[in-house]
């Protein structure tokens, strides 16, 4: 029963924080702060009834080292607060594994972290090559660029591609490794001259469209500047700024509220993603 309340409050909680997040570039700030506090009053309800308050101490725990992991990206300029919230968010919710699906390998907050980092990179991709097409100057910029740097590249494929497949041989012959093993890594440099590839364009999308300047006088709440932490601006501080400045830079970041509600579904229903790379 709790496990299902967990459950629809995950659902609904990240469900409309990614549907907020997609449609108005936000969310509200009460949102994740109420599935916290719903999360240990169930926590603290079933810790009653069953007598054992680890439960309630252990979504502590992990909500505690979760929003902490969140608050330190927030801190370096990496994400905004909202998402470090949902981040912690999901360490209060979810501690430990529900029995509503797949058993996982790894204890489930690392299951949890693990399928986070994944699902974070597929989406940032996704979204990173949408923009892309919608912004066709900036693949025009790009293929210019690798037309620039051609040498460069095809020096670190071939030195990936070397490597790699050099190590993989030795561990074959020498170490008697198993061909699913050997021919695992014999894909690794194709991942890692596709990360390559990606993290040049990821950086010209994020110079090229993830920011814009515009007029104080335009300035809305929730706004987030350029050189500062991503943090939404107030109406005071909006005010300050139409006396000080007629232009400002303002970033356009990823709207990424909806990996939560996915790596929750994933992690759940379906269990370690990472063990599809091993």
């Amino acid at each position: 029963m709790f496990e299902f309340v967990l459950l629809a409050i995950g659902l609904v909680g990240f469900g409309l924080a990614g549907y907020w997040d997609l449609r108005y570039t936000e969310f509200p700030d009460w949102l994740p702060y109420s599935m916290i506090i719903l999360a240990l009053v169930v926590k603290g309800v079933f810790s009653y009834i069953e007598n054992n308050w680890w439960v309630l101490g252990n979504s502590v725990f992990i909500g505690v080292v979760f929003l902490s992991l969140g608050l330190l990206l927030y801190f370096s300029k990496q994400w905004g607060d909202g998402d470090a919230w949902l981040l912690g968010t999901l360490g209060f919710l979810f501690p430990s594994r529900l029995d509503l699906g797949a058993i996982t390998f790894f204890p489930f907050p690392l299951t949890l972290l693990f399928n986070f980092l994944f699902v974070s990179l597929v989406y940032l991709i996704i979204y990173s090559i949408a923009l892309g097409i919608k912004n066709r100057g900036v693949n025009k910029k790009y293929l210019e660029y690798l037309r620039k740097e051609k040498y460069k590249f095809m020096g670190f494929g071939v030195f990936f591609f070397a490597v790699s497949w050099g190590f993989a041989l030795v561990m074959y012959f020498w170490f008697s490794f198993g061909i699913d093993n050997v021919m695992q890594m014999i894909m690794l440099p194709f991942l890692l001259t596709f990360i390559l590839f990606f993290s040049y364009y990821a950086k010209m999308v994020e110079k090229n469209l993830f920011k814009k300047r515009m007029k104080t006088s335009q300035l809305k709440e929730g706004d987030v500047i350029l050189d500062g932490r991503w943090r939404g601006l107030t109406k005071n501080e909006i005010k300050e700024m139409k006396r000080k400045n007629k232009y400002v830079w303002v970033k356009e970041g990823v709207r990424f509220a909806p990996v939560f509600v996915i790596t929750m579904l994933i992690s759940i229903f379906y269990g370690d993603l990472i063990l599809i790379l091993i």
